[in-house]
């Protein structure tokens, strides 16, 4: 099998992009600890700090309870006071120390609980967390530390733990802006992207402009509406000054089969941000896919002239140039330095042995792929690559097939979404006459993608064993269809590559 179909799933499967939802921090500021202590004075002296507190006099409360203290150390409540009073005059190391020898003495006291974890919330400190958790255990209707636990557990990439914190605070706060985009951000950080796009949508609707366009774009094409996610974006192409909406919107052109607009805007966007690796390796993937091989390199080499370090450049790069020639030194070459500057990088030694491969190197690209399954026992492409090994072995045998369908099943339980391994997962069942469950793998990959040409010639084959004469013909003309439709895909990528080539010197 060629490199460019073992490594499809590398070059796209494995990005970091458009994961910049916007970024806002929620800080509601509350003097929880007067309410608290008004309700349970109990003494003139403590009324009459609680007054002086209320009324902004902190120097007088102050000196009222630096009184009271030395009589009665042991008070709760007067340290939690003397917190609130050195709060209040900007003394916040004093006023935190303050609350905590109240906390000490008396570790449930809500006042000095609530006058920490908002000192230690505006730090963003992380240890405002556990002091936020207690106050709800305490009072799960204290809306305003449910509201701050959310933020907190958000900013500290816990969001799924934040969101009943963001559901509990709902009532008092889905009206605040800073709210709605930190539960907005958690719903699509953690796969709600439906409940994520309603939230946007409110945002916009109520301040009207640019700020959330992207975020609205991310989640339209997230939910699987890329015409609606491109014409979304369109106000920000246009202005061309937010760099991720171009790299977005280069992705959007291409997935609708507007390929010169997606090299145009991702051109633009490697001219803003210059030192981004991530628009390098997209702009490598547009030309695999188009086959311009050649003018992927060259944009590969203008990023390693400003990022000579960067791992996955040399393995984009090796990749591309394993498919001009039968000559692989250079690319082998690239895989090499990209494993030396990054020995996590498995796929730089997935490559080298994908190159063995085709050099005929079996032994070999077999040992790579069973060292690198081990080393990294939970990526999904290695098990795949080695799985595929297997099935090519030249020693084939009942032993070599089973362990070919366990690395294959392996793949598809770390990532249930890889067509790849399913397509040859079903190939494998085919082969060890188990037809069942080679149709269940093609349903699977068939559910998310519809027209998986492997997964409905895998599935024919399959149906053709059980005599199911009926579903034959139905999916005879299916893949037919499918062979047609691809068939013009391609001629559409050709063409493109070849009205390129022409531009070329």
């Amino acid at each position: 099998m060629q490199l460019k179909s073992r490594l499809t799933y590398a070059i796209h499967r494995r990005k970091s992009r458009w994961n910049r939802l916007s970024r806002c921090s929620l800080f509601v500021v509350f003097l929880f600890s007067i309410h608290a202590l008004s309700a349970q004075e109990g003494s003139a002296p403590i009324s009459e700090i609680v007054n002086q507190l209320r009324s902004g006099n902190n120097e007088q409360a102050l000196t009222l309870i630096t009184v009271q203290i030395k009589s009665y150390p042991q008070d709760c409540r007067l340290s939690s006071l003397q917190g609130v009073a050195l709060a209040g005059l900007d003394r916040h190391d004093e006023a935190l120390s303050a609350f905590d020898r109240a906390l000490a003495k008396c570790p449930d006291y809500l006042a000095a609980l609530e006058g920490a974890g908002q000192i230690r919330y505006a730090r963003k400190d992380r240890a405002a967390i556990p002091i936020l958790e207690h106050i709800v255990s305490l009072q799960p209707t204290n809306l305003p530390a449910q509201a701050m636990l959310a933020s907190a557990l958000r900013s500290s990439g816990d969001c799924k733990a934040a969101l009943p914190h963001f559901e509990a605070s709902s009532s008092a706060f889905a009206n605040r802006t800073e709210w709605m985009e930190g539960h907005a951000a958690c719903l699509a950080t953690t796969g709600d992207y439906g409940a994520a796009l309603a939230q946007y949508r409110e945002l916009q609707a109520a301040q009207p402009g640019d700020i959330y366009l992207y975020d609205i774009a991310f989640l339209e094409w997230r939910t699987g509406d890329s015409h609606k996610a491109l014409a979304t974006l369109e106000p920000l192409l246009a202005s061309g000054s937010y760099e991720p909406a171009l790299s977005l919107g280069s992705h959007l052109a291409e997935k609708l089969g507007d390929t010169p607009r997606a090299v145009d805007l991702l051109r633009k966007a490697i001219l803003m941000t210059p030192d981004n690796v991530q628009n390098y390796l997209d702009f490598a993937s547009i030309a695999f896919a188009h086959q311009s091989f050649q003018v992927g390199i060259a944009m590969v080499d203008a990023g390693l002239n400003r990022m000579p370090q960067s791992a996955a450049l040399y393995l984009a790069r090796g990749v591309l140039e394993v498919q001009l020639s039968d000559e692989t030194q250079a690319a082998i070459a690239d895989f090499e330095e990209a494993h030396r500057l990054d020995p996590k990088l498995s796929l730089s030694l997935d490559a080298i042995g994908i190159v063995k491969t085709q050099q005929h190197d079996n032994a070999a690209s077999q040992n790579l792929f069973e060292e690198q399954a081990k080393m990294n026992p939970n990526d999904p492409v290695l098990h795949y690559l080695l799985a595929e090994q297997l099935s090519q072995s030249e020693a084939a045998n009942d032993e070599t097939l089973h362990r070919a369908i366990e690395a294959a099943k392996r793949a598809t339980v770390l990532d249930p979404h890889y067509l790849p391994a399913h397509d040859l997962l079903a190939r494998l069942y085919l082969r060890a006459g188990l037809p069942k469950l080679a149709i269940e793998q093609t349903q699977i990959a068939l559910a998310d993608d519809p027209n998986d040409q492997e997964a409905v010639y895998q599935e024919l084959m399959a149906l053709r064993s059980t005599g199911d004469r009926e579903a034959v013909q139905e999916l005879s003309q299916k893949f037919a269809t499918l062979r047609q439709a691809n068939a013009e895909r391609q001629q559409a990528i050709d063409r493109f590559r070849l009205e390129e080539a022409k531009q070329q010197p």
